[in-house]
């Protein structure tokens, strides 16, 4: 299958949404989380080691998604779980693995949401790399089983750069930044936002809060997408 005619199916725009949003959510962490650690009142010490936490996460998160999922493909399946088989009662696609991937970032950014101490920000931030690491492999994992080999290299680029690009700039860019620009604003006393040297900074729990938690309702909504792919692609994963 071509890249044009992958992008005339509408699992391929299923994929495309939930991949946009789960890339987003990790890269809204990688792109902003000294602000976050800074915000919340932290230690400075904290921002290098909640990096290396998230680095390490995600990082761990690709070799066992990877190795799981494809042994996943062999599993005997209760009967409360035949939504997600390939077939009958054996084997999960790896299509299902997107489910869990966005339910782990759901509860990794309304962990963020609500988190005021050191512990509730490091799982939070963990949860998040653990879910950023399940996108890539399966990104190119289902995109070579879905639409096949011979145009692997033009159809997985189009996920990776599309997701890396539009969840960045949509999340990363205007959603946290639009959020901390407007904390700033309605809490512009000299308590919760210092110029330093023409820019301002945020302080307190509200800088970030609005960004976790639009990130985790879109989290969900990539349940739902995921649900649908898992259906559009079961013959395949039948075969």
């Amino acid at each position: 299958v071509t890249m044009i005619q992958m992008l005339r199916t509408g699992k391929a725009w299923l994929m495309a949404w939930t991949f946009v949003i789960l890339v987003g959510g990790g890269t809204i962490m990688t792109c902003n989380i000294g602000q976050m650690t800074e915000a919340l009142g932290f230690d400075s010490d904290l921002t290098p080691a909640s990096l290396a936490l998230f680095s390490a996460a995600q990082a761990a998160s690709r070799v066992v998604t990877g190795s799981i999922s494809e042994s996943a493909l062999t599993w005997d399946v209760p009967w409360f779980c035949g939504c997600f088989a390939t077939g009958g009662s054996r084997g999960v696609s790896r299509a299902s693995f997107l489910v869990l991937a966005s339910l782990i970032s759901a509860a990794s950014h309304f962990a963020l949401a609500v988190a005021t101490t050191e512990r509730g920000f490091a799982l939070g931030v963990t949860l998040s790399g653990w879910a950023f690491g399940m996108t890539w492999p399966l990104m190119v994992l289902i995109t070579g089983e879905v639409f096949g080999t011979k145009n692997l290299g033009a159809n997985y680029m189009f996920f990776d750069g599309f997701s890396s690009a539009a969840g960045t700039l949509l999340l990363s860019k205007f959603v946290a930044q639009a959020v901390y620009d407007e904390h700033i604003q309605n809490h512009g006393d000299p308590g919760a936002a210092t110029p330093e040297g023409g820019n301002f900074k945020c302080y307190g729990t509200e800088c970030f809060r609005m960004s976790h938690v639009i990130v985790a309702l879109l989290s969900l909504s990539c349940i739902a997408s995921s649900l649908c792919v898992v259906c559009k692609t079961r013959d395949t994963y039948r075969r």
